[in-house]
Parts: structure tokens; C-alpha cells; sequence
């Protein structure tokens, strides 16, 4: 939020079961208008070739969100 607050474009992003604590801790900083991204859980366990897909996969949601205002 400190970025984002400083005018610096920011993306949170996040499992999709820390999605409401992500909306919480924004709405906390004043920012209502802030979209984290969420993405399928878990995380651990996954080998990195997965976690390569699901990072491609949030390729063109991480620009939208970097560009569009």
C-alpha cells in the first residue's frame, strides 16, 4: 500500500484463500479501488515448472493491472 500510495503502480498477488485479507489490509489503507490477483492454491509443493505455468498464466492480468487506470 505504501507503494500504491505514492503513486506507484503495484500488484499484489496472492492465493485466491488470502484474497479477502488482501481486500481487508487495502480497504485499511484507503484504497477500495485496489484489485489484488489471485491465483489457485497452494503454492507449496508445486515444482517450478508449475509454478512457470501459473505465473504465465497471471502474465497479461499483471500488465492490465500495471496499465490500465
Amino acid at each position: 500500500m505504501t507503494l500504491e500510495n505514492r503513486g506507484i503502480p503495484t500488484v499484489v498477488l496472492c492465493t485466491d484463500p488470502f484474497l479477502n485479507s488482501a481486500f481487508r489490509h487495502a480497504n485499511t489503507f484507503g484504497r477500495r479501488d485496489f484489485r489484488p490477483l489471485g491465483f489457485p492454491h497452494p503454492l507449496g509443493g508445486l515444482k517450478p515448472e508449475q509454478v512457470a505455468v501459473r505465473a504465465s498464466e497471471l502474465e497479461q492480468a499483471v500488465i492490465d493491472v500495471l496499465t490500465t487506470y
